[in-house]
């Protein structure tokens, strides 16, 4: 049987419909393809707020105050997400799959990677406040809501940790409503118009309040796609790389609420693996006599 030869475009656009629809962050962040510079460069986000206010005046007077304008800058480092994936001849002969396997693994974990980014630009959140004492209740996520001095709550959501799923269920009783229209992955109930989601990515004992404004994936259009192959030994490698980062950028729409006592380690993340299903995600797990690669890794977890 010949070795079967996919065109570098052919992956490339296997690797874009994947994370196309594994990045599928718009409940919790922005994403933003706009993205023009090169790995490496600095992307520097401003921060504006205003100060000063309108007057109420008489004939002949004039404004006293002016409304001014002033903004802070973060420098950010535009960087290069890659991952590896490898087979042989071999493998595809007995398993005509294994190519779309293994770009379904490295396309997850690498939406994986940009999830856990996202989190930790969460967790910068200036606006913080306290429910270790009471946890999740009804009353402290109306505290933590007041906190941003809302006129609408819409467009808001709930990020919890899976472990503090059944605690936060506890807390809330019968405040925790189900509301079939907003269903999604990891929903669990919504509280004050607020709907409530939970993500292993999350550290434990912390729940962000917060709108998709809060943060932005800033992401470089298209997927670059590299192949390598040793003919001697049928063995293939391809790459595939984004040029993203990951940002925090309004603080003004994101609460850090803590529930409890700050567990060591932050988040669980299982096997590197959120963000829906996956199941046939292909890691190199035989190694020897200079072969690596064909170890497929599969499961099922929440976002």
């Amino acid at each position: 049987m010949a070795h079967k030869v996919y065109e570098n475009f052919v992956l490339e656009n296997k690797l874009e419909d994947l994370l196309t629809t594994n990045v599928n962050l718009q409940s919790y962040m922005t994403v933003d393809t706009s993205l023009t510079e090169n790995a490496g460069m600095i992307k520097t986000i401003h921060t504006y707020t205003s100060t000063g206010d309108v007057e109420d005046l008489e004939m002949g007077e004039g404004n006293t105050d002016d409304i001014e304008v002033s903004f802070t800058d973060v420098d950010y480092v535009v960087g290069v997400t890659q991952g590896r994936f490898q087979y042989y001849d071999e493998q595809e002969m007995k398993d005509p799959m294994v190519v779309d396997a293994g770009l379904y693994g490295l396309a997850t974990r690498m939406t994986n990677d940009f999830t856990r980014k996202a989190i930790a630009e969460f967790g910068k959140a200036t606006i913080t406040y306290d429910a270790s004492a009471t946890g999740l209740t009804f009353d402290a996520v109306v505290d933590a809501i007041a906190k941003l001095d809302l006129e609408d709550e819409t467009g808001y959501f709930i990020l919890i940790n899976t472990g503090d799923k059944a605690k936060v269920r506890k807390a809330l009783g019968d405040d925790l409503k189900y509301v079939e229209d907003f269903v999604r992955t990891g929903y669990i109930g919504t509280v004050c118009g607020v709907p409530v989601i939970v993500s292993k990515a999350v550290p434990e004992n912390t729940a962000f309040l917060a709108n998709a404004e809060a943060v932005t994936l800033f992401i470089k259009k298209g997927s670059e796609i590299e192949q390598e192959r040793d003919a001697n030994y049928r063995n293939n490698k391809v790459f595939a790389r984004k040029v993203a980062l990951v940002a925090l950028t309004d603080a003004t729409k994101v609460v850090k609420i803590t529930t409890g006592a700050a567990a060591a380690g932050g988040g669980t993340q299982g096997g590197g693996t959120e963000g829906g299903t996956q199941g046939g995600g292909t890691e190199g797990g035989t190694q020897g006599g200079g072969t690596e690669g064909g170890g497929t890794q599969g499961g099922t977890t929440n976002p």
